[in-house]
């Protein structure tokens, strides 16, 4: 038995049952009053038929009307069939599940259909289906919420006003259009829809969305209203810190006379310790009170101690500031070889060398977090492996931390040891003749921070 397919204005599909291959579909007249009536091309989102394996129950999730309308016709009812624009143009999505053959498939369908507004009369054994004569729409609640920010980005409200919408707030989809043929046009199996004009996109109906510096809220009555008023609650203005550092490099040190201990020894005179997380710790310790500037000229005035960097930076709560403080070294990453003869090409990297400065305070109600990473590096020759190419040396301390306004932390423990050796002589002169020497030095990294609340 052979199956028809003709489409006319929105879509007309006959289907009836085959056996064996499906040959061409012919082209048929088209009623000349309809194709006059029939719009030249009608904007509605991609539909795709679905595919169902012969033997199985139906079971369809979050499908169009049109798209399960289409498949129980083809595969369980064998009728021909016509979809109006009606139930094309049907954008709500819903799931169908028909696993007992027993039940008669064409009355499940009729009150499917009759529950969303539907139709479904027979005409000539042709079932038409079509909205309900006088059947409304349900009417869609939403409302539409622009808000202009004050102080916070759109993207920051918009991450947290998102969940109050509920699942439906997912981001905008690009513009999608379904290409229509002009009406009297017969779709042959297997080949391509020529598309006739693009059809404007179909935006989605709930959601935040970002909108240069603009937030714009879709949603129902209540969700806007309850949004009108939570909105300008969370765009206050944000805490701002001012971060004071001094990092000092601390030379002829020993194991039982370190930098940490001499600055909280020389620290004690000016400051008073504070209770804290790390009061405990043997390498950090806490210190409140006015004399901080007091303080850091004591240590100044300590030949012990030598200023490498003294930062002084105002921060918005949450965000994070980089100093850098150095030269960058050019190093050598990778080597190529091209043309015929193999000519060796270097790729060059350039890595950052000094002092290396990250702090990212985030303010709280009680205490202020900070982030802290600091990293003092230099270059040597490489004298083993890949002598091309400097070798990096590198002291690091990454820390967070929780302080009070006005709290002043010391941060201690990256040591380093070098030992230089040294040999002059005479070149004519016998090698044990010569003037040998060695030198040992031990210095350590200290880094003072305090935090001001603004």
């Amino acid at each position: 038995m052979t199956r028809y397919g003709v489409l006319i204005g929105a879509a007309v599909v006959y289907s009836m049952a085959a056996v064996g291959a499906v040959p061409p579909l012919p082209t048929l007249p088209v009623d000349a009053s309809l194709a006059a009536a029939a719009p030249a091309s009608v904007s509605m989102p991609a539909m795709t038929p679905l595919k169902h394996v012969a033997g199985t129950s139906f079971d369809l999730r979050f499908v169009t009307v049109a798209q399960i309308v289409d498949l129980i016709y083809q595969e369980a009812m064998h009728t021909p069939y016509v979809l109006g624009p009606d139930v094309l143009s049907d954008a709500r999505l819903v799931s169908f599940r028909l696993d007992d053959r027993n039940r008669d498939v064409r009355t499940v369908m009729g009150d499917f259909l009759e529950s969303l507004g539907f139709q479904v009369v027979t005409k000539n054994g042709v079932d038409y289906v079509t909205k309900k004569p006088g059947a409304a729409r349900e009417k869609v609640d939403r409302d539409v919420f622009v808000y202009k920010p004050r102080y916070r980005r759109v993207d920051y409200l918009r991450a947290l006003i998102e969940p109050m919408i509920g699942a439906r707030s997912m981001p905008l989809t690009a513009p999608v259009s379904m290409p229509m043929q002009p009406a009297g046009a017969v779709q042959v199996p297997g080949e391509p829809i020529s598309p006739a004009s693009d059809a404007p996109a179909m935006p989605i109906e709930t959601g935040v969305q970002a909108r240069g510096d603009d937030l714009v809220i879709v949603g129902s009555h209540d969700e806007v209203a309850l949004l009108r008023k939570v909105v300008p609650e969370l765009d206050t203005a944000p805490s701002e810190v001012v971060v004071r550092g001094w990092v000092y490099e601390v030379a002829n040190t020993d194991s039982t006379n370190t930098a940490w201990s001499i600055a909280v020894r020389m620290l004690s005179g000016q400051l008073r310790v504070s209770s804290g997380d790390t009061s405990s710790d043997t390498s950090a310790v806490r210190f409140t009170g006015p004399g901080v500037d007091a303080a850091i000229s004591a240590l100044n005035a300590d030949s012990r101690f030598k200023v490498v960097s003294s930062p002084h930076v105002r921060i918005v709560s949450g965000e994070r500031v980089r100093l850098n403080v150095g030269q960058q070294v050019p190093t050598q990453s990778s080597v190529s070889y091209q043309g015929s003869n193999g000519t060796p090409v270097q790729s060059i990297t350039y890595q950052d060398a000094g002092l290396i400065f990250d702090v990212e305070p985030t303010v709280m109600r009680e205490v202020i977090e900070v982030k802290v990473h600091e990293e003092i590096s230099d270059f040597v020759a490489t004298k083993t492996g890949v002598d091309t190419s400097p070798t990096k040396n590198t002291r690091q301390l990454q820390t967070v931390t929780r302080m009070k306004d006005g709290e002043v932390i010391v941060l201690g423990g990256l040591i380093q040891d070098r030992n230089a050796t040294a040999r002059s002589g005479y070149a004519w002169l016998p090698s044990f003749l010569d003037g040998r020497s060695s030198s040992k030095q031990r210095t350590e990294v200290l880094l003072v921070l305090q935090v001001q609340r603004i």
